[in-house]
C-alpha cells in the first residue's frame, strides 16, 4: 500500500515539475549577452514609461530626456539583432501606437555607462 501512495506521490510532483518547466517559446536570440540586454532595456522601458521619475534610468545621463506622456502613446520592439560594440550599440525599433498600429521603424543608438547598457537616443515619430 505504502509503495502505491509513494509512486502516486511521485508521478503527481514529476506532472507538478514538467508542467511549470514547459515552455513553447525559445528566447530570441539577440547577438550575445550585450545584445539580450539592450533589447531587455526596451522591453523595460515599455513596462515604466508611464513614469516619469523612471524613464531617466533608462537614458545616458545629460540627455533630453523624452516625455512620459510621448513615450506612453506607444510601444517598442526590437527588430533583428542589436549592432554591439565596445561601449556603444544600435538597433532598429518597431514603434506601434497603443492599439497596435505601426507606426514605424527608427534606429536608436545605446550607450554601455558603468557596466550597465543606457539608451543614448531614441527617435519617436
Amino acid at each position: 500500500m505504502r509503495s502505491q501512495q509513494g509512486s502516486r506521490s511521485l508521478v503527481l510532483g514529476m506532472l507538478l515539475f514538467f508542467a511549470g518547466c514547459s515552455s513553447t517559446t525559445a528566447p530570441a536570440d539577440m547577438g550575445g549577452e550585450d545584445g539580450s540586454q539592450i533589447a531587455s532595456l526596451i522591453e523595460e522601458l515599455n513596462e515604466v514609461k508611464h513614469n516619469a521619475k523612471k524613464i531617466g534610468d533608462f537614458f545616458v545621463p545629460k540627455q533630453k530626456l523624452p516625455d512620459a506622456k510621448q513615450l506612453n502613446q506607444f510601444t517598442f520592439y526590437v527588430i533583428g539583432k542589436p549592432k554591439v560594440s565596445d561601449s556603444g550599440g544600435a538597433c532598429k525599433v518597431l514603434i506601434e501606437k497603443a492599439n497596435g498600429t505601426p507606426v514605424g521603424e527608427q534606429e536608436w543608438t545605446f550607450e554601455k555607462v558603468s557596466g550597465t547598457w543606457k539608451i543614448k537616443s531614441a527617435v519617436l515619430p
